[in-house]
């Protein structure tokens, strides 16, 4: 027994200077373990559980996950819900009699009565282009033989123009319906037998930014004076350069801004940050930070995404307590408020408890925060210096757990870009945001986009959106 021991000794007895050499290895096998870990997270990044757009996933990529909970009820409309059938109107433009045959299969007299059952079809007539001719006459005066002659309307400014409902019908295609020049003077024909030339276009949609300035301070006055306001910012291609949509909103007005810069310059220039003194909601671009005159708030939404990614493909097992807390914090405050009305922010007591569970996951992290990749360690640092941000949705109901409203009223602009590739000038990008925030702050309110539109070009948008009461 002995000597097999002794052989078996033998055979693991290695020199010192190699035992040396070999331990000197293990920490840098460590470390390259690590980073072949944190090299294929990376590759495993994608829209889903980070802040990387999807446009920038792989074409083979799973779409993006939809993060709320199912409700367990059907698809359709539900017990209670009020549907919108198409009924019949008590005032038909036509009505044909229709009467049964003369003549009964016995041989009798079929005479009619005066029950009948109804349907109707909603259709519309061919539409139908109507040219007003304005001839304004010349006048003399029968004392002193001065010559004195009629004024046109302010709007037919050529010997032939196009009329406010045209216009607004093709800036209304453009900048709500999204479409390229061609193919809204391609509809304009098709359905109206009109030949409009994009310059023609384009030359209404500059009518109509002018028309709107007054009504984008006002817009702009809205959000400034707001509680809440959401922020965001996404690429747009101006002239074949990138250059940066903002956008700033509420639940009842939008305001965009094109620029060439991402950050505090582009923001200053927009006009609403450096004034505005509510809560900012945003997804922690750095240079919102720097307006310390308001109160900041993140979009936990994007820290979820992070934190998923932290945990699958990091194996940093905190990332998933945490993102179990904010989803609990979550409910507890949806639930809260579907329950009552009256509370703004859950009871103090909920609110310390909460608190106080967020911060021993950090704490516990702290283990083996040196160890972990980059991403988990930045995560660490920002959920501890930014708690105040990270949770104030439950201490201000007022405050939305995501940023989704602003990058809502983003995602319509980018589909124009998808769609039409991108803007020829700086001008007609301007132009687009100002008329886009008009339209998307009507629809907000419930509003008509054409009556709105059409107000525009009667120099009456301000009031169509702040009616004077």
């Amino acid at each position: 027994m002995s000597e097999t021991k002794s052989k078996t000794e033998e055979m693991i007895t290695i020199p010192l200077a190699e035992y040396e050499a070999l331990k000197a290895l293990i920490p840098l096998v460590a470390q390259l373990t690590a980073k072949i870990t944190e090299l294929e997270a990376r590759l495993n990044k994608n829209s889903n559980n980070s802040d990387k757009p999807p446009s920038s996933d792989d074409p083979g990529a799973k779409a993006n996950k939809n993060s709320r909970v199912r409700s367990g009820k059907p698809s359709g409309g539900q017990p209670g819900h009020k549907g919108s059938t198409l009924r019949l109107t008590p005032t038909p433009d036509t009505i044909v009699e229709l009467v049964p045959t003369s003549e009964c299969g016995c041989g009798g007299v079929v005479l009619k009565t005066d029950d009948f059952t109804v349907r109707q079809q909603t259709d519309i007539e061919p539409i139908k282009v109507v040219t007003v001719e304005y001839r304004a006459h010349d006048g003399i005066c029968d004392k002193c033989g001065k010559r004195h002659k009629a004024s046109f309307p302010v709007e037919t400014n050529g010997t032939a123009t196009y009329g406010d409902r045209l216009q607004s019908i093709y800036t209304y295609l453009t900048a709500y319906q999204l479409l390229p020049l061609k193919r809204t003077t391609e509809l304009m024909q098709d359905l109206f037998g009109i030949k409009v030339s994009q310059g023609t276009v384009v030359n209404s949609t500059n009518r109509a930014y002018e028309a709107l300035e007054e009504t984008e301070e006002r817009n702009k006055n809205e959000i400034i004076n707001s509680a809440v306001a959401n922020f965001d910012e996404s690429g747009m291609n101006v002239k074949g350069n990138n250059y940066w949509l903002h956008v700033a909103s509420t639940e009842t007005t939008t305001v965009y801004s094109i620029h060439k810069k991402r950050g505090k310059e582009a923001m200053d220039a927009m006009g609403i940050l450096p004034w505005f003194r509510g809560y900012a909601i945003h997804d922690h671009l750095r240079s919102y930070f720097h307006y310390q005159e308001c109160a900041h708030g993140e979009c936990n939404q994007h820290i979820l995404r992070s934190l998923e990614y932290i945990f699958t493909n990091l194996n940093q097992e905190w990332a998933g307590k945490m993102a179990c807390l904010l989803l609990k914090i979550k409910r507890h405050v949806d639930l809260t408020k579907l329950w009552s009305k009256e509370e703004t922010s859950l009871a103090q007591v909920d609110i310390d408890i909460y608190t106080s569970l967020y911060r021993k996951i950090l704490a516990d992290a702290e283990d083996t925060k040196a160890s972990a990749p980059v991403d988990a360690r930045r995560m660490l640092n920002r959920l501890a210096k930014y708690e105040d941000e990270t949770l104030l949705f439950m201490c201000d109901f007022a405050v939305p757990f995501t940023n989704n409203l602003a990058e809502r009223d983003i995602r319509m602009p980018k589909a124009k870009q998808k769609i039409s590739g991108g803007f020829r000038s700086e001008d007609g990008a301007n132009a687009f945001a100002r008329i886009r925030g008009f339209v998307s702050t009507a629809r907000k309110r419930g509003k008509s986009i054409f009556d709105g539109l059409l107000a525009v070009f009667n120099g009456d948008a301000t009031n169509f959106l702040y009616p004077s009461t």
